[in-house]
């Protein structure tokens, strides 16, 4: 009797174990075609946390140099942002230019490829067009601008221009910017003047106060439709 029993007990554990076995491999199959379903998102999401991050790096490095630049005796105004390939990057007012090793030592850098679409190579530009509505001082007096230095990019994806807006304005609303006489692709230049003040958004106030974000521009200097980042390296 005692032996029967024994082997009917030792029966119903192993039984037992298997329903365990059964139910555990049911529910990993069940995660892992989950994962798989979501993978697409989920890695797409991480690229454009990661290329944000990479991409609001830039201006903060710029502004580092600008301030530098500023400290050293040099007026805001003065500092040109020509690139290493411009024909005059090396005459006699190198010491006025941020990604000059004489002068600002700020490291020239475009955005990563898989972050801007096809028609772009992820150049950024950096001019004093536009003004940011309650970001230093709005409007300007006699003979002065009030506009900002500011960093565009022009030409990121809509999913990284919706992050951008989620982390800095806490929406992924991507507002569009109405049509404007300044132009974005536009670069300082040691010794140019300031122009006229003109709002980033006129007509519209998403980017009031906002010192980062993104637009998008559906006339891009007379072109074609583009997403793109701003960030003002320094208010006036």
């Amino acid at each position: 009797m005692f032996k029967s029993y024994t082997k009917h007990h030792e029966s119903g554990n192993v039984l037992f174990l298997i329903l365990i076995a059964v139910a555990l491999f049911a529910a990993l199959s069940y995660a892992v075609t989950q994962s798989t379903r979501s993978g697409s998102g989920s890695t797409e999401r991480e690229g454009a946390a990661l290329n944000s991050a990479t991409i609001t790096q830039h201006p903060t490095a710029l502004r580092t140099a600008v301030v530098r630049m500023v400290l050293g005796g040099l007026a805001a105004e003065e500092v040109g942002f020509e690139t290493p390939s411009a024909t005059d990057f090396n005459d006699g007012s190198s010491s006025q230019r941020a990604f000059h090793p004489l002068g600002g030592a700020a490291v020239y850098q475009t955005a990563p490829d898989d972050a801007v679409v096809s028609g772009f190579n992820g150049r950024w530009y950096i001019n004093y067009n536009f003004e940011v509505p309650e970001i230093g001082q709005d409007g300007a007096t006699a003979g002065t601008s009030a506009n900002e230095l500011i960093a565009f990019l022009p030409g990121v994806s809509s999913g990284i221009c919706s992050r951008i807006n989620e982390e800095f304005m806490g929406s992924t609303t991507i507002p569009a910017l109405n049509a404007t006489n300044a132009s974005i692709q536009d670069d300082h230049e040691v010794g140019e003047t300031i122009p006229a003040d003109e709002d980033l958004d006129p007509g519209s106030n998403e980017f009031d106060g906002q010192p980062t974000g993104c637009f998008e521009d559906s006339d891009l200097n007379g072109g074609s439709s583009a997403y793109i980042v701003f960030s003002v390296i320094l208010e006036r």
